[in-house]
């Protein structure tokens, strides 16, 4: 499998992917301060706090918003006080996703083996999500561990060859697009597959168990 050098955080890439838009508008990230149904103040890591009219936006969640909540907002021209937003996207709440994590150490050709370290964040009532997996490769480079990151978007599919019942958690690495495929044999147990989505042929261990 190749691996790719470590690739930016998940929230920095989510963010770049959720908020493009063909007409390439401007955009703002910040937290929301204070929100109504067709208006939103929002605090930027700059410092500054910025005010839109969400009343004509395209996705208008801003009667959804809370203070605290995490958007990007996104408008064509100059900003101006009060100004129209084209539309707004917000991050997913820390409590209205369900997270969990996976470990185990895989067996490796060239090494003593890899460390797969795994976390899935999966919006409520969803079967897809987003994932962080670190790939660490244990005495790789003299003696020294070497850790390589991805992140990106973890889909569920359904069916295998010879089991067309099986759940699969797809993961695409944002960037990279390389994809990591497991088997759901349970809440607490996850299997590597190849890249077909198939069980590897081998009697070593490839299963990664859950620890949150």
């Amino acid at each position: 499998m190749k691996h790719s050098v470590p690739i930016l955080p998940v929230a920095a890439l989510a963010a770049l992917a959720a908020c493009s838009s063909p007409q390439s508008p401007a955009r703002t990230d910040g937290v929301v301060a204070a929100a109504t149904s067709s208006s939103i103040s929002l605090a930027t890591s700059s410092g500054d706090t910025l005010t839109f009219n969400t009343a004509q936006a395209g996705r208008n969640i801003a009667g959804d918003l809370k203070a605290g909540d995490s958007v990007c907002v996104y408008y064509h021209g100059k900003y101006s006080a009060g100004m129209a937003a084209d539309s707004l996207f917000r991050y997913d709440r820390p409590d209205s996703a369900e997270v969990r994590s996976y470990e185990g150490v895989l067996p490796a050709a060239s090494c003593p083996g890899i460390r797969y370290t795994l976390t899935v964040r999966t919006p409520r009532h969803s079967g897809d999500g987003t994932f962080d997996l670190s790939l660490t490769y244990l005495e790789a480079e003299d003696g020294k561990d070497r850790t390589f990151r991805y992140s990106g978007r973890r889909w569920t599919q359904r069916g295998m060859p010879g089991n067309n019942d099986a759940t699969i958690w797809q993961l695409v690495a944002d960037g990279s697009g390389e994809k990591f495929n497991f088997l759901v044999e349970s809440d607490s147990v996850l299997v590597l597959l190849n890249e077909q989505g198939e069980r590897i042929s081998s009697e070593l261990d490839y299963t990664l168990r859950r620890t949150r």
